[in-house]
Protein backbone atom coordinates (compact mmCIF):
# COMPACT_ATOMS: atom_id res chain seq x y z
CA UNK A 1 0.00 0.00 0.00
CA UNK A 2 1.45 3.47 -0.88
CA UNK A 3 0.89 6.15 1.48
CA UNK A 4 0.27 9.51 -0.04
CA UNK A 5 1.38 12.67 1.92
CA UNK A 6 0.43 15.77 0.56
CA UNK A 7 3.42 18.76 0.05
CA UNK A 8 2.77 20.28 3.01
CA UNK A 9 4.12 17.77 5.07
CA UNK A 10 7.57 18.43 3.32
CA UNK A 11 6.93 21.99 3.78
CA UNK A 12 9.73 22.74 6.85
CA UNK A 13 12.23 20.74 4.39
CA UNK A 14 11.15 22.33 1.06
CA UNK A 15 11.68 26.08 2.58
CA UNK A 16 14.82 24.89 3.82
CA UNK A 17 16.16 23.53 0.72
CA UNK A 18 15.10 27.03 -1.20
CA UNK A 19 16.71 28.81 1.88
CA UNK A 20 20.16 27.06 1.19
CA UNK A 21 19.73 27.36 -2.79
CA UNK A 22 19.50 31.12 -2.04
CA UNK A 23 21.97 31.15 0.00
CA UNK A 24 24.72 29.61 -2.02
CA UNK A 25 23.65 31.95 -4.83
CA UNK A 26 24.74 34.71 -2.99
CA UNK A 27 27.92 32.86 -1.11
CA UNK A 28 29.22 30.90 -3.63
CA UNK A 29 29.23 27.83 -1.29
CA UNK A 30 28.95 24.20 -1.98
CA UNK A 31 26.02 22.33 -1.25
CA UNK A 32 26.61 18.59 -0.10
CA UNK A 33 23.75 16.14 -0.99
CA UNK A 34 22.90 12.91 0.42
CA UNK A 35 22.42 11.73 -3.10
CA UNK A 36 26.25 12.65 -3.60
CA UNK A 37 27.16 11.11 -0.37
CA UNK A 38 25.00 7.87 -0.92
CA UNK A 39 27.05 7.27 -3.81
CA UNK A 40 29.67 5.83 -1.61
CA UNK A 41 30.37 2.04 -2.34
CA UNK A 42 32.26 -0.56 0.06
CA UNK A 43 35.26 -2.34 -1.31
CA UNK A 44 37.92 -4.53 0.54
CA UNK A 45 41.12 -2.33 1.71
CA UNK A 46 44.17 -2.85 -0.35
CA UNK A 47 46.46 -2.41 2.42
CA UNK A 48 44.31 -4.30 4.83
CA UNK A 49 43.22 -8.13 3.15
CA UNK A 50 39.28 -8.82 4.36
CA UNK A 51 39.03 -5.41 6.22
CA UNK A 52 36.13 -3.33 4.02
CA UNK A 53 36.65 0.17 3.26
CA UNK A 54 34.63 2.89 1.80
CA UNK A 55 34.91 3.38 -1.75
CA UNK A 56 34.21 7.56 -2.17
CA UNK A 57 32.95 8.15 -5.52
CA UNK A 58 34.99 11.04 -7.47
CA UNK A 59 32.50 13.91 -7.09
CA UNK A 60 32.79 13.24 -3.18
CA UNK A 61 36.72 13.05 -3.00
CA UNK A 62 36.76 16.71 -4.71
CA UNK A 63 35.10 17.73 -1.94
CA UNK A 64 36.89 16.23 0.85
CA UNK A 65 38.66 19.53 2.66
CA UNK A 66 36.25 21.66 1.24
CA UNK A 67 33.50 23.86 2.96
CA UNK A 68 30.19 22.37 2.71
CA UNK A 69 26.41 22.89 3.27
CA UNK A 70 24.50 19.70 4.12
CA UNK A 71 20.90 19.32 5.59
CA UNK A 72 19.50 16.84 7.70
CA UNK A 73 18.31 15.56 11.22
CA UNK A 74 20.28 15.60 14.35
CA UNK A 75 20.88 12.98 16.04
CA UNK A 76 22.71 13.51 19.93
CA UNK A 77 25.01 11.08 20.87
CA UNK A 78 26.84 12.34 23.53
CA UNK A 79 25.33 15.74 24.64
CA UNK A 80 28.36 16.07 27.10
CA UNK A 81 30.63 15.90 24.77
CA UNK A 82 29.56 18.08 22.47
CA UNK A 83 29.06 14.82 19.93
CA UNK A 84 25.90 14.57 17.51
CA UNK A 85 25.68 13.04 14.13
CA UNK A 86 23.75 13.93 11.33
CA UNK A 87 20.86 11.73 9.64
CA UNK A 88 19.66 11.39 6.01
CA UNK A 89 16.72 10.43 7.52
CA UNK A 90 15.05 10.60 11.00
CA UNK A 91 16.22 8.60 13.74
CA UNK A 92 13.35 5.85 13.76
CA UNK A 93 15.19 5.13 10.08
CA UNK A 94 18.52 6.09 10.13
CA UNK A 95 21.87 3.85 10.40
CA UNK A 96 21.84 3.51 14.01
CA UNK A 97 18.16 1.06 14.03
CA UNK A 98 19.36 -0.59 11.32
CA UNK A 99 17.04 0.72 8.99
CA UNK A 100 20.04 2.52 6.81
CA UNK A 101 23.51 2.63 5.67
CA UNK A 102 26.50 4.33 6.86
CA UNK A 103 26.42 6.06 4.52
CA UNK A 104 23.05 8.20 5.66
CA UNK A 105 25.02 9.68 8.54
CA UNK A 106 27.72 12.73 9.13
CA UNK A 107 29.58 12.66 12.22
CA UNK A 108 29.71 16.78 13.56
CA UNK A 109 32.40 18.33 15.00
CA UNK A 110 31.32 21.21 16.23
CA UNK A 111 33.33 24.74 15.94
CA UNK A 112 31.75 25.34 19.28
CA UNK A 113 29.79 24.01 21.76
CA UNK A 114 26.26 23.88 21.20
CA UNK A 115 23.31 23.79 23.32
CA UNK A 116 21.02 20.57 23.42
CA UNK A 117 19.54 19.46 20.27
CA UNK A 118 16.59 18.13 19.99
CA UNK A 119 16.40 14.34 18.53
CA UNK A 120 15.09 14.89 14.52
CA UNK A 121 15.12 18.44 14.83
CA UNK A 122 15.65 19.08 11.18
CA UNK A 123 19.23 21.47 10.79
CA UNK A 124 21.42 23.33 8.22
CA UNK A 125 25.00 22.53 8.94
CA UNK A 126 28.62 24.21 7.71
CA UNK A 127 31.27 22.55 7.60
CA UNK A 128 34.76 21.50 6.24
CA UNK A 129 33.90 17.94 5.10
CA UNK A 130 36.79 15.21 5.78
CA UNK A 131 36.51 11.22 4.29
CA UNK A 132 37.29 8.66 6.70
CA UNK A 133 38.93 6.36 4.07
CA UNK A 134 39.96 4.19 7.33
CA UNK A 135 37.00 4.18 9.90
CA UNK A 136 37.49 1.13 11.76
CA UNK A 137 33.77 1.05 13.28
CA UNK A 138 33.70 5.40 13.48
CA UNK A 139 31.88 7.30 10.73
CA UNK A 140 33.01 7.26 7.59
CA UNK A 141 32.22 11.43 6.92
CA UNK A 142 32.59 14.27 9.17
CA UNK A 143 31.87 17.40 9.05
CA UNK A 144 34.67 19.64 11.01
CA UNK A 145 34.07 23.44 12.22
CA UNK A 146 30.35 22.57 11.75
CA UNK A 147 28.42 25.49 12.38
CA UNK A 148 24.04 25.91 12.08
CA UNK A 149 23.48 28.00 8.85
CA UNK A 150 21.24 30.18 7.49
Amino acid sequence: MKIHLPIYFFRKELFTLAMIVTFHAANGQKILTWFVLTQTLSGEDPARPGVYAPVFSPELEKLNGQEVILTGYVIPLDMGNNTYALSKTPFSNCFFCGKAGIETVVGLKFKNRQSKFLVDQFIVVKGILRLNKHPNGDFIYYLENAELHG
